[in-house]
């Protein structure tokens, strides 16, 4: 499948009689190019990789849009053509949360009319992780709201809160709500078999560095409710405290990652 090319221009006093010729896969970050006029999206292989799709898959844009509804009024907002290091938190394709950092520029084609080129990275996994636990603390803050809220503006929160926090009613927080944390997830759930699923997530954050608190928010639950999961779980495993039982989880998940890795130089 033939892919996008650019053409470069630069200083007159730099001219040649050769065009500069970029192909989109060359470039050497992740790069997406929208063309307003017929709303298409194209990827480079980087793009494709950090978005976790398939290479040369079409990029869905009405599917983005409704899982991420509020993100391309985040770029309308910019008046400038050129914007540099912004940060967005995004929902890929797969349902998992990342938080992206990026840059884009706007330019004029005479066939194609607006195209805006957009580079981006994923945020560090500290930054991620407090990203996160933010949300929920958002979450807790306008939830205090709806005592105080007739009865259209209880309809409001509610369109809130399932829009950006995908709340229903009696909804269970299960292995696939926390994609970001899979590959975790997987090693621990097979390391130790006898945890349940919850069990297993609350091992997930913990080893991310999370702290009870914001587990709590997280996952719904008390802190107490917490402290309680954590007291089985070391006894479960045979665990004196909570500081046995995290370094462990790091160390198996470390391990995990340097055979992975002495695999892939193999």
């Amino acid at each position: 499948m033939p892919t996008q090319r650019f053409q470069i221009e630069i200083d007159r006093k730099y001219q040649s009689d050769h065009d500069i010729v970029v192909n989109i896969d060359e470039i050497p970050f992740a790069t997406a190019l929208f063309i307003s006029s017929t709303r298409d999206v194209i990827l480079n292989k980087r793009a494709y990789d950090i978005l976790e799709m398939k290479v040369n898959e079409v990029f869905d844009l009405t599917a983005w849009q409704r899982i991420n509804p509020y993100f391309e009024d985040i770029l309308k907002k910019f008046e400038q053509d050129i914007v540099i290091d912004q940060k967005a938190h995004v929902i890929l394709f797969n349902g998992k949360h990342e938080i992206l950092n990026y840059s884009l520029t706007r330019v004029f084609n005479q066939k194609l009319g607006k195209i805006s080129i957009i580079h981006f990275s994923k945020a560090s996994e500290k930054y991620l992780v407090a990203s996160i636990s933010s949300l929920y603390s958002i979450k807790d803050e306008i939830a205090k709201l709806k005592p105080y809220l007739n009865r259209t503006g209880k309809s409001l929160h509610e369109g809130i809160m399932k829009k950006y926090f995908r709340e229903e009613t009696n909804q269970q927080l299960t292995l696939d709500d926390l994609v970001y944390y899979e590959k975790e997830l997987k090693i621990i759930q097979k390391a130790f078999p006898l945890l349940s699923h919850r069990e297993v997530i609350l091992c997930g954050l913990l080893v991310n560095d999370i702290d009870s608190k914001d587990i709590a928010s997280i996952t719904n639950r008390t802190i107490d409710s917490v402290f309680v999961t954590i007291h089985r779980i070391n006894k479960k495993l045979d665990f004196i405290n909570k500081k046995q039982l995290i370094d462990t989880l790091k160390d198996l998940v470390n391990r995990n990652e340097e055979n992975q890795r002495a695999v892939t130089t193999v």
